[in-house]
């Protein structure tokens, strides 16, 4: 006979069944070892590993029915096949309920005890290669999942790289340079991620307030880097950079750009009306357009423009704070200056390194013009 590998544990208060019992499965091939009752029972179970308990049910102190539970909870893998000389259905049907495999009647014949031993370790079997096949799909869709958020977050840098730099073209005749454009979206997202928008919409943010100005592109030279006021035609022709921007945009099925269409359209309006293009005041003017509009400001104040150095920090926070409930909305400014620290950090990390240099090339083309 073949060696079958698995092992059994006898366990019967009955020496001679026990020894029966043992010397016909190890005559079939299996591994087999004996306990008299529960407590050495148990100690094998721990020392040893068991792939089947033909257990006794009444024994002398702990019966094998108080064994059973115990063990299906600290053995999962272990498969039982109860032994009783009780020919009762209740007490089968009891046994099975606790998670037995089978349940032999005494006296029982030598062909009984082997078929249900086979029976019992193929079952097992079968759970346990089911159970590794089960794992082994969740750690596939595990792995796929990985790779496809991985795949999906390098689709969502390339696609803010590239939004950044159609944005940047669009700026760049104004002297705006990526650092801004970088700015002008993290900015906005530290605020919404403190108004408690949801992930999706701060991501969104994060991905729609680079293109807050993308309708300057048909802005003229003459207009967009003047180093003085602009008059009234002037101005204007530069207001409808909302408008354009929004035209610019719409139509997308994508949400992120639908978003950037009413940013465009809206980030100049202001919280007491006396904004463009639509003169909308307070709740009338979308969140993301309020969002942007200090996120705007702020690093428009703290940057250098063709018109006008930039200001302090302190300045910038003063001259936007004032303007709490009258160009901004209150929940807004307070939710800036929530995280008034995270915006610093950004604007740090964010320099315009370029700036001088774009801004010396741009002085030269409009002098060569």
């Amino acid at each position: 006979m073949a060696e079958r590998q698995e092992s059994i544990l006898v366990v019967d208060d009955e020496q001679t069944i026990r020894s029966f019992l043992k010397q016909v499965l190890i005559g079939e091939g299996y591994h087999c070892d004996e306990a008299g009752n529960v407590e050495e029972a148990l100690e094998k179970l721990k020392r040893d590993a068991i792939d089947l308990v033909l257990l006794d049910i009444k024994m002398p102190g702990r019966s094998g029915l108080e064994l059973l539970p115990e063990i299906r909870a600290s053995f999962p893998d272990t498969a039982v096949v109860m032994a009783t000389a009780m020919n009762d259905s209740s007490v089968a049907v009891q046994c099975m309920k606790q998670g037995a495999y089978d349940y032999l009647a005494k006296p029982f014949s030598l062909d009984d005890v082997v078929l249900s031993v086979e029976r019992a370790l193929r079952r097992r079997r079968l759970e346990l290669e089911n159970r590794a096949y089960q794992q082994h799909l969740e750690e596939l869709v595990s792995e796929k999942t990985k790779e496809l958020r991985e795949a999906l977050d390098r689709i969502k840098l390339a696609s803010l790289d590239t939004i950044y730099r159609l944005a940047r073209a669009a700026e760049y005749r104004d002297a705006d340079t990526g650092a801004h454009i970088e700015r002008i979206g993290r900015f906005s997202a530290a605020i919404a991620r403190q108004l408690n928008l949801e992930n999706s919409e701060v991501e969104n943010m994060l991905y729609a307030a680079p293109m807050h100005d993308v309708g300057k592109i048909a802005v003229p030279d003459r207009i967009l880097l003047k180093s003085s006021s602009l008059d009234s035609d002037e101005w204007e022709i530069m207001r409808r950079h909302t408008t354009i921007g929004a035209e610019i945009l719409h139509g997308s099925d994508a949400e992120f750009i639908r978003l950037a269409e009413v940013i465009a359209l809206t980030h100049h309006e202001k919280w007491d009306g006396s904004g463009y293009p639509r003169g909308l005041t307070g709740s009338q003017i979308p969140l993301a357009g309020r969002i942007v509009a200090i996120a705007d400001v702020f690093d428009a104040l703290t940057s250098a423009r063709p018109y006008k150095e930039p200001f302090s920090v302190t300045a910038s926070l003063d001259i936007v704070r004032k303007e709490r409930g009258v160009h901004f909305d209150p929940d807004v400014i307070d939710a800036f200056f929530a995280v008034q620290d995270e915006i610093l950090a950004i604007r740090d990390e964010y320099r315009d390194e370029e700036e001088s240099r774009l801004r010396r090339m741009v002085a030269e083309l409009q002098h060569a013009h």
